[in-house]
């Protein structure tokens, strides 16, 4: 059973679409570790491909200002339910991450932390280039890709947690890197 591990809304019970293939309760633990010590103020957490909401929704027990990108129409009906159930301020976006991404980056939205978790079957490095060229996240922040263990990125710091893997990479490096 999907749950939430921390927060306010620690151990509430998340319904979870059949589109969605949630994030293991170990990598989330672990990243939200981090960023309770990273970002003691929280910030903005962008949470791409939210599927049953187990990262995003987790931001949000937090105390993170919280957007959710999901296109799938079952997968936002229950996005609603379980941050209702949880009782959770979050923003829904009901589009293609594609999509958002363009907006966003054309509204000039910035956030203290973007999370993308692609459906593995995706063209994964085509996804996680798409986010990092919006450039999305704030000076100071980070960009957080989940992928299968046997991908390898060329930049950022690797964490496994088992067959799952988080890629952080720091909004300074990234920005460095492009000068």
């Amino acid at each position: 059973m999907l749950r939430i591990l921390g927060g306010t809304a620690r151990g509430v019970t998340l319904k979870v679409p059949e589109s969605a293939r949630p994030s293991p309760a170990r990598l989330r633990k672990a990243l939200f570790d981090l960023l309770r010590f990273r970002y003691p103020r929280r910030g903005r957490f962008l949470d791409l491909y939210a599927g049953s909401g187990a990262v995003g929704l987790e931001a949000a027990s937090e105390g993170f200002e919280t957007t959710l990108v999901e296109k799938d129409r079952q997968a936002i009906q229950l996005l609603r339910e379980n941050a209702k159930k949880a009782r959770l301020k979050v923003r829904i976006e009901g589009m293609p991450v594609e999509r958002y991404l363009l907006e966003a980056r054309r509204q000039g939205l910035r956030f203290t932390v973007a999370f993308m978790a692609p459906p593995y079957p995706h063209d994964l490095l085509q996804d996680f280039e798409r986010l990092l060229e919006a450039r999305l996240v704030e000076p100071g922040g980070l960009y957080i890709l989940q992928h299968p263990a046997e991908l390898r990125l060329s930049m950022g710091e690797r964490r496994e947690y088992g067959y799952n893997c988080i890629t952080l990479i720091a909004a300074d490096a990234l920005q460095a890197q492009a000068l």
